[in-house]
């Protein structure tokens, strides 16, 4: 088993991804990319959090890293930046979620059509609880295989600092989850990301400390401005400040 010190944390901020990638020798054409996509992020997930209370964009950041750190294709990067897009983001239209025709159209034309179709191809695949162990049984179509990176490139961090202990959406069913997820890694190819999500679960032996701090909501939450805030922020608009809308 490796040694904590020794198992890939991603990233959690913009900055820190951008410092893993150009370490990892991507051009400066893809840190711009990845730039984009971070701002397109920060504007769909304005506000919110996790069940776990860490604020969304970090988890997005977290996705992309695994993926850089484990695979390296830039879309499949930006994708995981985006993956719940579909799920939860907040539109321009003021919609939450959904993969309509119009959605996705506007998808497209921020990222592209390659990104926005991986992004929307990852909505329909299914690794909730109980799917891991089910697609190692049963087996999946080749052509699935990056969906399945992007899905265990999700656990990665999803696994960073307990974070299933604090929000237990897979309560006594972790070790199972991450033995099939770690056997996943293999069946693709990823020895590297195995050996990682072994090591992540590995840690979940002793999480009793985290009992008095779990989280007792059941989904995500976002936080809103108030009145008097939103006001404000008009006026700065009104005034020219530099106030983005979404």
């Amino acid at each position: 088993m490796q040694a904590t010190s020794e198992l890939f944390a991603p990233r959690q901020t913009n900055t820190g991804l951008y410092a893993q990638l150009h370490e990892a020798g991507y051009s400066s054409s893809a840190l711009r990319d990845t730039q984009r996509t971070y701002r397109l992020t920060c504007r769909l997930f304005n506000g919110k959090y996790r069940k776990t209370e860490r604020p969304f964009v970090c988890h997005a950041v977290g996705a992309a890293s695994s993926v850089a750190r484990f695979d390296g294709r830039l879309t499949y990067l930006l994708a995981a930046m985006l993956h719940a897009t579909y799920d939860s983001g907040q539109f321009p239209d003021g919609r939450v979620g959904g993969a309509s025709v119009r959605h996705r159209a506007w998808l497209a034309k921020q990222v592209g059509e390659a990104v926005e179709t991986i992004v929307h191809r990852y909505d329909r695949f299914a690794f909730d609880r109980g799917e891991p162990e089910r697609l190692l049984r049963d087996g999946f179509d080749d052509a699935d295989a990056d969906l399945v990176l992007l899905a265990l490139a999700h656990e990665v961090d999803d696994l960073l600092d307990f974070g299933l202990s604090f929000a237990r959406k897979y309560g006594a069913e972790i070790e199972s989850r991450v033995a099939a997820c770690a056997a996943l890694a293999e069946r693709i190819g990823k020895p590297d990301l195995a050996a990682n999500l072994r090591g992540r679960g590995a840690l979940y032996r002793d999480t009793g400390w985290t009992d008095d701090l779990m989280s007792v909501t059941l989904h995500g939450y976002q936080i809103v401005p108030n009145v008097v805030a939103y006001l404000r922020l008009r006026l700065e608009q009104l005034r020219g400040r530099f106030v983005v809308r979404h």
